[in-house]
């Protein structure tokens, strides 16, 4: 699954979206936590060798009609009775292959429970047919997309989605990961349609009577129940190939051109991938196929589906990669695919790695620092859900539910995670011990323990200490660093003291008392740099260094490799010289992080020269979010000059910071952004900002904008964030008209933020709201953002409503606390 946890994209949206939201009420004290409960490997008296998936649909019930024959051998002797996942299926029989009926239980419409005509032998292969209609299907597990009358371009597709445990509900299996099999699917659609699954295509037979077309698919490598899938739609496939393997990607018959901007470089990631970890790419072919509505994407085996978002076109291209994306899914062939978790708990295997060779993507196609970069990004993503009170070790039995795993500990954390296993063994070892696991291991199931094995096989080395700390235990160092110079014995004296605390609230989670790694100190003098490695390992340490001269500046963890949360007061001269001239680009990163807070003229000086020289655009970015922090007219002049850079997503910080000001004398500039940018995002953040300076002219020309179509409507949205920005009542009717169904979710949203900017006291932006609410098939995010508006408008006509959704059936807690706050709130209103 992609590194946007997308299985869980809607909830996550609507814990951001809530979490502003119920800022704005009193809240109540955070309830006791309790432990998680303890999840074991799931147990299986039976080895699946093969599914044979034999399947048709049903658009108009959105049902699947199949017969699967699953052939499997018991572990023991004596065996009688076979425990399928079935989920919300109608059995209609059950037979040996190639015959004879059997006896049945169907348990909670989840489990089918298989008397066996008699007992088998141990490692007896047997055979067993099970024909069953799917209807409802969950829709998690398998959608059927069709035209709607609000959105009559949707394309007609059938996908699945089988991760972490959904695809027993349109096919009979063992839904675990601890176990893998060979699989065959057969499906029959109109022949209009092409079916794309696992391994290689076997033939595809034409019923031109009946107008239907068979496709028989046959994956011959063992692998994971999750990693079935099926797609249906209509395609144009963009070949390519790695030696003698088709590498393709399947797309909408009128994004071709586009694929090969967006998704170019797949067959260079697999040539690349195979290289680095000394293993050619294992199957007899890899294909992307888009889907409409897929959450992200999913690493099905040979056949990932992906978000049809992931093609764009050339402007796009200038602010958007879907290489990452392409990269992490690619990387789970390896990763997921051919060594796959033995069970959840052990989830970062998979997901840790994809990420890790995501970046390593990013390191050969961009550079040393590119990679440097995207690992502190996925620190920094760590780090945002350490302190929203996600907390939890990476390696863990104690949770409540698989989906619950796929977090920041799985993928931003596990990849920084193994950069730091790649810093501690160094690129020989790291690169060495990576390639024995894979060939150790590959076609089983993995836990942790095997990659400490196998690195010690491979390197000599025992990082026990390393996984212990890091895997099986949660938290990362607070560091506490000072120095100080003496002149006279020409020393550096590094004080570091490790702060961090155990989790009063999660005592079931141990937090390391004193983390043990290495890091690179490097000193830089008048004379140069001198980097030296020491080792932490205890609470309290000094360091003693031999220099030439005072320091300039000093760099505590050179590349930044160690996830730490650190205090290290500097001056603005040491700050300022390590912006300017550390050779680590992470050093100058960070210290461009650091001087944000800084207000004296000489950092404004030194940030606008590393904005607009600095070789890395890493640093020029965050030089640029630097300066936005700080509005003056110094300020002003060195965003201005920004606005010239290469890179567009430094162009949009500078737009960014220049809208801080809401100054009307910036409109010009900002009308001169949307009319030559090339980037269809810096005209959004223009259009943004130029509704914040208030100028005169502003709505006009936000109102031409709302017309310039785009990627996913990006202008389009940009405008009417700049109208809620202007907050002028005559945009009501455009508020009215794009908080319609016929337009895509982010336009929505900006609409509802514009009716919420200016619709207090007028019955149309409420009555629009109010049937947004009830709209039968809305986004969870559009719902709740209406639901903001609503509450920000005040309007009591909203309160039988809202009361009568407080009664729907299964409503999750914070859905009750946020309805029963807006209730409350439109029933007491604050006085102005």
């Amino acid at each position: 699954m992609s590194r946007k946890f997308s299985k869980l994209g809607p909830l996550i949206a609507l814990f951001l979206l809530l979490g502003n939201a119920l800022s704005n009420f009193a809240q109540s004290p955070a309830p006791e936590l309790a432990a998680p409960p303890v999840q074991w490997p799931r147990s299986h008296n039976y080895d699946v060798l093969h599914y044979k998936i034999n399947v048709t649909f049903d658009w108009q019930a959105k049902s699947v009609s199949g017969e699967t024959t699953i052939t499997l051998k018991p572990f023991a002797d004596q065996f009688s009775e076979v425990e399928l996942d079935a989920g919300q299926m109608e059995i209609k029989a059950v037979h040996l292959a190639p015959g004879t009926p059997l006896k049945f239980r169907y348990v909670n419409n989840q489990k089918l429970i298989v008397t066996l005509d008699k007992k088998y032998a141990a490692n007896t292969p047997l055979s067993l047919t099970v024909q069953y209609v799917a209807s409802p299907v969950n829709p998690q597990a398998i959608a059927f997309i069709t035209p709607t009358a609000t959105e009559k371009n949707r394309p007609s597709q059938i996908w699945s989605q089988g991760e972490a445990q959904t695809n027993h509900y349109w096919f009979p299996c063992y839904d675990a990961p601890n176990d893998k099999a060979t699989s065959e699917l057969i499906a029959t659609v109109d022949d209009k349609y092409q079916v794309i699954s696992n391994g290689r295509l076997i033939r595809v037979t034409a019923a031109p009577a009946q107008h239907t077309k068979t496709f028989h698919w046959l994956m011959q490598q063992p692998f994971s129940s999750y990693l079935i899938s099926i797609i249906v739609g209509e395609y144009a496939e963009v070949k390519d190939h790695f030696k003698h393997t088709p590498v393709s990607s399947f797309v909408y018959k009128n994004q071709v051109h586009n694929a090969r901007v967006a998704l170019g470089k797949l067959a260079q990631m697999v040539a690349y991938f195979s290289q680095r970890l000394d293993y050619d790419f294992p199957y007899p072919k890899y294909a992307q196929v888009m889907a409409h509505n897929f959450p992200g994407a999913m690493e099905n085996i040979t056949a990932t589906t992906m978000s049809d978002t992931a093609v764009h076109d050339q402007r796009a291209h200038l602010d958007l990669s879907s290489d990452g994306l392409v990269a992490h899914e690619l990387a789970h062939s390896w990763f997921g695919n051919l060594l796959t978790c033995r069970d959840w708990s052990e989830l970062w295997l998979n997901e840790s790695f994809a990420t890790f060779m995501e970046a390593m993507w990013t390191e050969h196609d961009k550079g040393r620092d590119a990679y440097l970069y995207e690992m502190h990004n996925n620190q920094e993503e760590y780090f945002r859900a350490w302190n929203s009170g996600l907390r939890r070790p990476m390696v863990t039995r104690l949770y409540q539910d698989p989906d619950a795993l796929f977090d920041a500990y799985v993928y931003p954390r596990g990849a920084a995670v193994v950069n730091m296993l790649r810093f501690v063994l160094g690129e020989e070892m790291f690169w060495k011990a990576l390639r024995h696991y894979l060939k150790k291991y590959q076609w089983q199931n993995v836990e942790t323990q095997q990659l400490v094995v196998a690195i010690e096989e491979a390197s000599g080395q025992n990082l026990q200490w390393f996984f212990d700390q890091w895997l099986y235990q949660m938290g990362h160092p607070e560091l506490a660093v000072a120095y100080r110079y003496d002149d006279s014995a020409k020393t550096v004296t590094l004080t570091v003291k490790q702060t961090q605390k155990p989790d009063e609230q999660r005592k079931w989670f141990a937090t390391p008392a004193v983390f043990t790694m290495p890091v690179d100190v490097a000193i830089t003098t008048a004379a140069g740099e001198k980097t030296h490695r020491v080792w932490l390992n205890k609470g309290e340490q000094e360091f003693v260094f031999a220099v030439d001269a005072k320091p300039l500046f000093i760099n505590f963890d050179k590349g930044n490799y160690l996830i730490k949360q650190m205090t290290f007061a500097r001056s603005d001269d040491e700050l300022i010289a390590q912006l300017l001239g550390d050779t680590d680009a992470m050093g100058r990163v960070l210290a461009a992080i650091a001087l944000k807070t800084h207000k004296s003229d000489a950092v404004i000086k030194a940030l606008a020269q590393a904005a607009t020289t600095d070789r890395f655009r890493g640093v020029r970015l965050e030089a640029t979010r630097a300066l936005a922090e700080v509005p003056t007219a110094a300020t002003k002049t060195a965003l201005l000059a920004i606005l010239k850079d290469k890179d567009a997503p430094i162009r949009r910080a500078a737009i960014n910071g220049l809208s801080n000001f809401k100054d009307a004398s910036l409109a010009a500039t900002f009308i001169n952004i949307m009319h030559h940018e090339p980037s269809y995002f810096a005209i959004a953040d223009a259009a943004r900002a130029l509704g914040q300076s208030a100028a005169p002219q502003a709505y006009e020309v936000l109102r031409t904008a709302l017309q310039l179509d785009s990627y996913q409507d990006t202008i389009r949205a940009g405008a009417l964030g700049g109208l809620a920005a202007l907050q002028d009542p005559r945009a009501l009717d455009v508020a009215v008209q794009y908080a319609a169904p016929d337009y895509p979710l982010e336009v929505r949203l900006n609409a509802v933020t514009l009716l919420a900017a200016i619709g207090k006291g007028n019955p149309r932006a409420m009555d629009t709201l109010l049937a947004l609410f009830k709209e039968e098939g809305a986004a969870l995010p559009l719902k709740f953002s209406a639901l903001q508006a609503i509450a920000s408008l005040g309007d009591a006509r909203a309160i039988p409503l809202l009361e009568e959704a407080l009664k729907a059936p299964g409503l999750p807690p914070f859905a009750v606390q946020f309805l029963t706050n807006t209730i409350n709130q439109l029933k007491n209103p604050t006085k102005d």
